[in-house]
This record gives C-alpha cells, sequence and structure tokens, in this order.
C-alpha cells in the first residue's frame, strides 16, 4: 500500500464473540504504526470512536453482550 501506492482492502468476518472487533482495533493500531502516524493522538482517535459507532449498532444477545449489529467501513488515507 505504502510503496506501490495500490489500495489494499481487509475484510474481517466471523462468528458471533470471534474477536472480529478486537482484530479491526489491532489492525488500525498496525497501520497507524506502519504509516508513521505523526503523532500517537491520531491512533487513539481513530480507536476512541469505535465503542461510540457500537453504543449506536450494538446490541445484547444470548451469546454476546455486545453483538454487532451492523457493518463497519473504515477508510485510512
Amino acid at each position: 500500500m505504502l510503496h506501490d501506492l495500490e489500495h489494499q482492502y481487509i475484510v474481517i468476518s466471523g462468528e458471533s464473540g470471534s474477536g472480529k472487533t478486537q482484530s479491526a482495533n489491532f489492525l488500525v493500531k498496525q497501520l497507524t504504526f506502519l504509516g508513521n502516524a505523526p503523532n500517537k493522538s491520531l491512533q487513539e482517535k481513530i480507536l476512541q470512536i469505535n465503542p461510540l459507532i457500537e453504543g449506536f449498532g450494538n446490541a445484547r444477545t444470548i451469546i454476546n453482550d455486545n453483538s454487532s449489529r451492523f457493518g463497519k467501513y473504515l477508510e485510512m488515507l
């Protein structure tokens, strides 16, 4: 992505409670690190918005107390 200037797409899927949200958070941390984000506040802002977004679209189920009811699209430039 950085060297060839090509867009990259990553799809994270799985069963309820399989760690999709956690995997996405790790991915954002790694991409901001590799992209040499000017400061840690950018990374922190991106990660802090996730709970806010989830508050509007998550619900409690028998399997998972914090189950997503939506697809999330994140574009990083």
